[in-house]
């Protein structure tokens, strides 16, 4: 009788599709065997998003990018939300071909950009570089973007995809938690005017330079193992002719077309929220929000993980509600039952915040509240909504990255579709932000699109999840070829 266990071949190897890690005497030493397994390198993937997306978020969490007024960092991230938009457009080539790890350095090399930029703004007054970071800053996180997408939607075994990308959204939100300590402890004082301290942009810039190094620790797709033992799917390199033709065919799908307005959707809030709080909120309230709007929704994405590990299948109907990242890893539903639960669940509590921010807007168009402070009464009705949105839109991101993930074939097809998703969600930002360059425009005409964009999206998602497979075509490939490869004879020695 066989022994069915298979040694991890060396990473210089080219290597199966799929492999089972067994318990006999490895070949790699144990350092290496740690740097190829799945969770590490996701690990390494939520580091760069604590140094750099958390801390432009963090930014963002300021209200204007923290400047005495919105408008020019309104159209600066206007423009790096256009040029993402279009280099994500030609993300899947350009990150198929160059591979998932020097496109995430090219993008580690951007972070710092931002942070310099609004730094000089703060300081000297420097206006063109803010403008001229938004466009470089574009270009090189779209690359970083991309990558980041077909990474999160691969990584993951096919049972802890919930898990995995619970572990990313956490370390987006410690990254803006932070940022927001920075925030807070910098302009905590009562009574400051205008923007935050040029010294705050200082934190951020030592922050985002360590991006850097993790991106150089990221290994190719195929020298991946996964913790359940599986090997990623990868598909032969194409040309770049074949990979511009497949441009065509990926925004042109079922998949990407029916979720393309959830898409537009998704992070439209960005623009008006920032506005909101620039226009309404002092500078030391809007310190505070930055450090704890991410609470919750690390609050909840920790208890997801901690009851899919430890629940079991016959009472996770009672918990269910603690995280999305629990309700898309249940067992014993199937995985379209799981997509549906999942969809109704984020829908649910986006229509309640959208409700909330347009009660609050129009309170505010009828009589200004002036700077908010956090010791007003007002504090707490005015902020909340914001604080909520800070969960439901990560969740709304996370969700279609499951779904999106629930049809790959291999590892490529998720790096397209993570790049026609990230375009199109770009366009959708890029909008929003230049609706709020105009400064004497009120937010409730944003919240009240992106209310209207999540209804608008609403009936092709439904018919979208309605059609998710029961099983993961790359997992099921796999399989295939594990059955093929045990029924090859073996040779004698």
């Amino acid at each position: 009788m066989t022994d069915s266990k298979a040694v991890i071949p060396d990473t210089h190897e080219d290597p199966p599709s799929t492999a089972v890690v067994g318990t006999s005497e490895p070949l790699l030493p144990w350092w290496k065997r740690v740097w190829c397994h799945s969770l590490t390198q996701m690990i390494l993937l939520s580091v760069q998003a604590f140094c750099g997306p958390a801390m432009s978020d963090a930014i963002t969490g300021l209200g204007g990018g923290g400047l005495a007024s919105p408008q020019v960092s309104n159209i600066s991230n206007a423009i790096r939300y256009a040029m993402l938009a279009v280099v994500c457009f030609l993300g899947g080539p350009i990150v198929n071909k160059i591979g998932v790890k020097w496109a995430l350095v090219i993008g580690s090399l951007s972070f710092p950009i931002q942070g310099s930029a609004y730094y000089c703004n703060s300081k000297f007054g420097n206006q063109w570089y803010l403008i001229l970071s938004g466009a470089i800053g574009g270009i090189g996180t779209a690359c970083w973007y991309v990558a980041e997408a077909g990474a999160i939607m691969t990584l993951a075994p096919s049972g802890a995809r919930g898990k995995y990308l619970a572990l990313w959204i956490v370390s987006r939100n410690l990254g803006q938690l932070v940022g927001g300590a920075i925030n807070l402890a910098k302009n905590s004082k009562d009574g400051a005017e205008g923007g935050v301290t040029p010294d705050t942009f200082i934190a951020f810039v030592i922050i985002e330079c360590i991006a850097l190094p993790f991106a150089l620790l990221i290994i190719p797709f195929e020298h991946v193992v996964r913790s359940d033992g599986t090997r990623i799917v990868t598909a032969e390199t194409l040309s770049s002719r074949m990979e511009l033709r497949r441009i065509a065919k990926t925004i042109t799908s079922k998949l990407i077309m029916l979720s393309a307005l959830w898409a537009l959707w998704s992070f439209f809030y960005s623009g008006s929220w920032s506005t909101y709080l620039a226009d309404y909120f002092s500078v030391r309230a809007r310190s505070l929000s930055s450090l704890i709007s991410p609470f919750f929704c690390m609050y909840v994405f920790h208890t997801s993980i901690i009851l899919s590990h430890h629940a079991k299948s016959n009472n996770i109907s009672s918990i269910g509600c603690f995280g999305l990242g629990f309700i898309l890893d249940m067992k014993g539903m199937s995985q379209r039952r799981r997509a549906q639960i999942g969809l109704y669940t984020v829908v649910i509590l986006n229509i309640g915040v959208y409700i909330w921010s347009i009660i609050m807007q129009v309170k505010f168009d009828r009589h200004d509240p002036g700077n908010i402070d956090w010791n007003d009464g007002l504090y707490a009705t005015a902020f909340l909504p914001y604080f909520f949105v800070q969960t439901t839109g990560p969740l709304s991101q996370s969700y279609m990255y499951w779904l999106l993930s629930s049809f790959a074939t291999d590892a490529q097809e998720n790096v397209r579709n993570g790049a026609a998703f990230r375009c199109v969600e770009a366009v959708g930002q890029a909008i929003a932000y230049g609706m709020n360059t105009q400064t004497s425009s009120s937010p409730l005409v944003g919240f009240c699109v992106t209310f209207g964009l999540l209804g608008a999206a609403l009936i092709p998602m439904i018919m979208l999840v309605n059609t998710t497979p029961d099983q993961i075509p790359a997992d099921v490939i796999a399989e295939e070829q594990n059955a093929a490869n045990a029924k090859l004879p073996v040779e004698e020695p």
